[in-house]
């Protein structure tokens, strides 16, 4: 079988062609995404992680706290939070932002060095595998290889991460990044990183050099006038997430209430005066609205 000099042309420039498109694509700038619209596109739940896997799908009152972290004009975010709410994953979604879609350093402050290590096993790392996007800047694997370690990652596109523990006194040194985010501040040592001093100071220090520097803080608050999230939290805006009632249109912020106030979460009492939680279901504020369970979904 021979080949025709016009076959070869043929062949030599589909092959042209295809590398171009590829190099084009290759220095074209990413698409604009909002952090909360990365995550629903990209972001997977993985099975150590979550009880449902498969691809992330955020709460409305998620992505508020998502877009501000990636607004063009917010530097720093507090977040002063409850349990249970998602922040963890909230926090998964910047790092996989700012690793593939905006490459970036990032450091990552846990309260101990043993919580930054679980924190990379649990969620680092079953993110990067299962994450298409963040997968393909990990790079083929190397039985050793002193840039990849559990505290210290990085990435073919030039991004990376770093993780410390606050209870670690050197952990911040000869660290540069652009990207600080800061875990369950509450529960870091109150006397800072030992002679270092303060470790939310020396965190937003490693970030100075970077005019478009990125700030988050975390955590559920512990004893008021104490705590570190409440201090920021006061600091900031004091943005809250209006919840918006299905039948008069008011908007409020939902409050658990109590026996003496006349909006919040209320209850049936059985014949016994002993409450009845399947009956629960919320007052609103504004105008005494009834809102049951088959009707909390409505509100936006």
């Amino acid at each position: 079988m021979q080949i025709t000099t016009e076959e070869r042309t043929s062949a030599a420039w589909q092959n042209f062609t295809q590398e171009l498109r590829q190099r084009r694509s290759d220095i074209s700038p990413p698409e604009p995404l909002s952090l909360s619209e990365w995550a629903n596109k990209y972001a997977v739940l993985s099975k150590e992680t979550s009880a449902q896997t498969g691809r992330f799908r955020s709460f409305a009152y998620q992505d508020g706290i998502m877009d501000a972290i990636t607004a063009p004009s917010v530097t720093q975010v507090s977040v002063m939070k409850s349990a249970r709410v998602g922040y963890t994953k909230i926090l998964d979604h910047v790092v996989g932002y700012y690793l593939s879609h905006d490459p970036s350093p990032i450091l990552i402050v846990q309260p101990r060095v043993e919580d930054a290590e679980d924190y990379s096993k649990t969620e680092i790392a079953p993110m990067l595998r299962d994450t298409p996007v963040l997968a393909d800047i990990c790079g083929a694997p190397k039985a050793k290889d002193s840039n990849q370690t559990i505290l210290k990652k990085t990435f073919v596109n030039g991004a990376n991460l770093t993780l410390v523990g606050a209870n670690s006194p050197g952990g911040f040194r000869r660290i540069t990044c652009r990207v600080i985010l800061f875990d369950e501040v509450d529960g870091y040592p109150s006397g800072g990183a030992g002679v270092e001093g303060d470790q939310i100071a020396l965190g937003i220090k490693r970030s100075e050099t970077f005019w478009n520097r990125k700030i988050a803080l975390g955590s559920t608050p512990t004893v008021k006038g104490t705590s570190r999230i409440g201090k920021a939290y006061e600091e900031s805006d004091q943005r809250r997430y209006y919840v918006l009632c299905p039948h008069c249109g008011e908007y409020q912020v939902l409050e658990w209430g109590g026996p003496d106030t006349p909006y919040g979460i209320k209850w049936d009492k059985d014949e016994h005066g002993e409450g009845v939680p399947d009956s629960a279901y919320y007052v609103c504020r504004h105008n005494g609205c009834v809102i049951h369970h088959n009707e909390k979904a409505s509100p936006a």
